[in-house]
């Protein structure tokens, strides 16, 4: 296994484990809504909360992109 195919690997298993992680906690920290029918619902994000967490997660990867430039 080359050293591209390892580092592809890891950052895989890093990325799900880091998604699950995101997921569980957003589910403790949002209430469950219950219809009429018995259904669960999670409540709707607003735009503007998932613009907030979209450029976090662009402003993250561009730092790790950073990190293999030297110097700067």
């Amino acid at each position: 296994m080359n050293l591209r195919t390892k580092v592809l690997m890891f950052g895989g298993i890093v990325g799900a484990l880091l998604g699950v992680g995101a997921a569980y906690l957003y589910l403790r920290a949002a209430p469950i809504q219950v219809d009429e029918a018995g259904n669960e619902r999670l409540p709707s994000v607003q735009p503007g909360d998932a613009l907030k967490v979209t450029l976090g997660v662009l402003t993250a990867i561009r730092g790790i992109v950073g990190l293999s430039q030297p110097g700067e």
